[in-house]
């Protein structure tokens, strides 16, 4: 009998979660989807640039996993880019994390700070020390990045 799935944590939610090839009917197309959780570990590897040590603890899983998650996401995402077929990111087995997500307004890269309870202190990109919280800007706290695709933007149009 196999050992249960641990929870996997994640501290972003995707924004959008489908794309599809421009110019192609979707219904005619074989859809991948992506887990939450192969979302979160190409975000952390590929997009805050993390060791696979330090994203496997902000995932709750081992660094042996971390890998085996991510690698499955990546080839996922290269099966979408090569055959030109639509992706869905959503299911697994994942729970949110409790740290507030920032995004910068001049890179427009989110970030979770470090759960010391201190606040930002800037940017990890830029260095810019202007964040704002992405709760905020959902809320209508900051100017909308996504104002044609974005459902919650078009919500509120």
């Amino acid at each position: 009998m196999p050992r249960p799935q641990c929870c996997r944590r994640i501290a972003h939610s995707p924004i959008c979660t489908v794309f599809t090839p421009a110019g192609v009917p979707a219904c005619d197309l074989k859809e991948v989807v992506l887990t939450l959780d192969e979302f979160e570990a190409i975000r952390l590897a590929d997009l805050e640039g993390l060791y696979q040590e330090n994203a496997a603890a902000r995932m709750n899983v081992s660094r042996q996993t971390f890998g085996r998650i991510l690698e499955a996401g990546r080839r996922k995402v290269a099966q979408v880019l090569m055959e030109g077929q639509p992706l869905r990111i959503g299911g697994g087995e994942v729970e949110m994390s409790q740290g507030t997500t920032f995004k910068c307004p001049n890179c427009r890269r989110p970030w979770t700070p470090p759960a010391t309870g201190d606040a930002p202190q800037g940017c990890p990109k830029c260095r810019n020390t202007d964040a704002r919280s992405v709760d905020d800007e959902h809320q209508g706290g900051a100017a909308p990045t996504c104002k044609r695709h974005c459902h919650r933007h078009n919500r509120s149009k």
